[in-house]
């Protein structure tokens, strides 16, 4: 299968592309690299001898998003979101930022998915969206409160999907 994992250059994301590989899948790589770097995409190569297609592209950017999509030999058939920014703190400092990046990017992909017929998406939420919980761990069936705009984009997002 051909995957397109954005946020990919990330922590989360660069671990779940080596085990994309592992498993035999092709996958590229969307990630504007604002708080990833190339170096943990080299670390997965090395690892598995296998080459990853990094495309340096923001979501937002839409013409070169569907670029990535439709220049690999194979067909892009599911996407894994991990691209947005993720800080809590900084989300309060600079929520229009959250909303744009986050919120905007997303619909930007949905709609690349869209015209490219790409119908399977996993989405990587994030437990803020339940606020402070009152006990933990935390259930899916919780009521959703977020507490910052970076817990509201995720949810925002949750919604839209």
């Amino acid at each position: 299968m051909h995957i397109l994992v954005t946020g990919g250059a990330g922590y989360i994301g660069s671990h779940t592309c080596l085990e994309l590989l592992e498993q035999g899948h092709e996958i590229t790589v969307v990630d504007n690299l604002c708080n990833s770097t190339r170096e943990s995409l080299r670390r997965v190569e090395a690892l598995t001898g296998k080459t990853i297609v990094l495309e340096a592209v923001d979501l937002r950017d839409r013409d070169k998003l569907r670029s990535a999509f439709l220049k690999n030999r194979r067909p892009v058939e599911a996407v894994i979101h991990f691209a947005g920014l993720k800080a809590v703190g900084e989300s309060v400092e600079k929520p229009l930022l959250y909303y744009q990046n986050n919120i905007v990017g997303t619909l930007s992909l949905c709609e690349v998915m869209v015209e490219c017929g790409v119908k399977n998406l996993i989405f990587s939420s994030s437990a803020t969206v339940y606020g402070d919980p009152e006990t933990v761990p935390i259930t899916e069936d919780f009521p959703l409160s977020c507490t910052n705009p970076y817990g509201r984009t995720k949810l925002m997002i949750e919604d839209i999907l």
